[in-house]
């Protein structure tokens, strides 16, 4: 756990913190409250950290409305890809990963998504047999 995580867990005390490198989401029931937790948070990173907080991602959303982050679009009841990383995984698809991109679209997608990819699969291996 760095600093930041620290802070984060031990003095803001949000309901919900997640993180992957220098993208996080905090989570709280209370917008005030999150207003100044950002306002906390983006002064400790300026000061202790000399980083700033990019304009077009530090917003404040109803969870309801979904949440992206990380190629995902996470809403309270499920998680799903987002239009271009379905379209990406489309595109890239071939033979030899096709395992690991099963395991995205198993993870994030949903029946339709699945279906697809694996018509698309199929299709690969016949053109590969003719």
């Amino acid at each position: 756990m760095d600093i930041f995580d620290k802070f984060v867990l031990q003095d803001l005390k949000p309901q919900t913190y997640l993180r992957y490198g220098d993208d996080f989401i905090i989570i709280h029931d209370n917008k005030e409250r999150l207003i100044e937790i950002r306002t906390i948070a983006a002064t400790f990173l300026k000061e202790k950290l000399n980083l700033d907080l990019h304009s077009k991602n530090d917003i404040i959303v109803k969870a309801k409305w979904g949440l992206y982050f990380l190629g995902t679009q996470i809403f309270p009841k499920g998680i799903r890809l987002n239009g271009r990383n379905r379209k990406r995984v489309f595109a890239r698809l071939n033979l030899k990963n096709a395992p690991s991109y099963s395991g995205i679209v198993k993870k994030y997608g949903n029946h339709k998504m699945i279906r697809q990819f694996n018509w698309h699969i199929l299709n690969k291996i016949n053109d590969q047999n003719f």
